[in-house]
């Protein structure tokens, strides 16, 4: 027997339709392949700033320029006087004076060597009074340090007048030479300064 003839009309159009449906499936999806590239991540940007130093300015050499720091002063460069004694009541002060003689600039700084000294007693060394530094200075020809000399016409465990006065001497900063000066202070409480 004949399958199809058994079928009414409808039947086999449907049957078609359902093997044409059958047919009609999509087939296995194809595999499909992409390439990819992989890199490294960028290397981070790094920022170099270049200084360039200015150009050294030209120093053109100048006639007769003294540029280099003189030598210290020695006793042949200077001469030693003072000025008047001066005094407020029982205060007595000397200004010791340092003149450049020499053709040359010199350097002087720190304290001047000081003593009071009489015929009769000991020596008295004047001590340094306290300062935080001594300036240095530079003395060009004909140029003038000072210094100060302080003493007190009292003596120092009676409160009485000081019993004993005498001549100064003196010696420069960094020299060797003793200097009598003719003036007489009282040799109770004496003080120097430096150099200024």
């Amino acid at each position: 027997m004949n399958m199809w003839k058994a079928l009414p009309p409808a039947a086999g159009v449907t049957a078609v339709l359902l093997l044409a449906g059958c047919a009609n499936d999509p087939a296995t999806p194809a595999v499909t392949t992409e390439t990819v590239t992989v890199s490294a991540a960028p290397a981070p940007v790094v920022t170099t700033t270049v200084v360039v130093p200015p150009q050294a300015p030209v120093i053109e050499p100048v006639e007769n320029a003294v540029d280099e720091m003189p030598g210290p002063c020695t006793d042949a460069d200077l001469t030693v006087s003072n000025k008047p004694l001066e005094s407020v009541g029982t205060e007595y002060r000397l200004v010791l004076l340092f003149e450049n003689i020499s053709s040359t600039r010199c350097r002087l700084n720190g304290y001047p060597g000081a003593d009071i000294v009489n015929e009769t007693g000991p020596v008295v060394h004047v001590e340094r009074r306290q300062q935080i530094a001594a300036p240095v200075l530079t003395l060009a020809p004909g140029d003038v340090a000072t210094a100060d000399l302080q003493s007190r016409d009292v003596h120092p465990q009676t409160d009485g007048p000081c019993p004993r006065w005498g001549a100064v001497t003196v010696i420069a900063p960094n020299t060797f030479q003793e200097r009598h000066l003719e003036v007489g202070m009282p040799m109770c409480s004496a003080l120097i300064s430096s150099v200024t």
